[in-house]
């Protein structure tokens, strides 16, 4: 497609041949923000007359999907949601204190600051992961634990740090109180839920 000044825009997304004749669909959603790795929407097509239509439209509704994630309908942040829904939820405190425990410690680091709208079941699996890799969010990458904070000399209770998964259990509970039903009808994140792999 050219511009007024002869320019051609830049198209975004991408259709390759497949060996098979088939049509790949590829277009980029962005950047998941728990591993930092491209993520990218696909869809295949299968070879046939209308195999060419059918990819273009397929690409359209794919960037529809992505421009949809990155306009979302509102710039509340998970943090924001999820402390209304702790004024209005309806539960017995030892619960409470049980939840607020476990979104202080394993959700609001990582997807508190996250806009609602950006929070998508793919990144959700992509946390889901990593819990069940390491509750202690480490990356992968070994440290020291320190027994005390500050400078001191370290002692036999400094030790490196050993990835331990969050129990299924607990995962599952997070998983619920991220997708619970909110006052009103809706839940805390969109309705698409993610497959449950736990």
């Amino acid at each position: 497609m050219a511009t007024s000044n002869g320019r051609r825009k830049r198209q975004r997304g991408e259709i390759e041949t497949l060996p098979s004749g088939s049509l790949r669909v590829k277009v980029y959603a962005g950047e998941d923000p728990i591993s930092g790795k491209r993520h990218y929407l696909t869809e295949t097509i299968p070879a046939g007359r209308t195999a060419a239509k059918e990819a273009e439209k397929a690409r359209t509704r794919l960037l529809a999907q992505v421009d949809d994630r990155r306009n979302p309908r509102t710039r509340a942040t998970l943090d924001q949601l999820l402390d209304r829904w702790l004024e209005v939820a309806d539960i017995e405190a030892t619960t409470r204190m049980g939840y607020v425990n476990k979104l202080n410690k394993h959700v609001r680091p990582v997807l508190g600051k996250l806009p609602v709208g950006r929070i998508d079941p793919e990144t959700l699996e992509s946390f889901y992961a990593s819990l069940r890799r390491c509750r202690d969010w480490c990356g992968g990458k070994g440290y020291v634990k320190h027994h005390v904070e500050g400078e001191h000399t370290c002692t036999a209770k400094c030790r490196p740090h050993v990835c331990k998964p969050l129990s299924a259990s607990s995962v599952r509970q997070i998983h619920w109180i991220l997708w619970c039903p909110q006052p009103g009808g809706s839940v805390a994140l969109d309705r698409r839920q993610p497959r449950w792999t736990g």
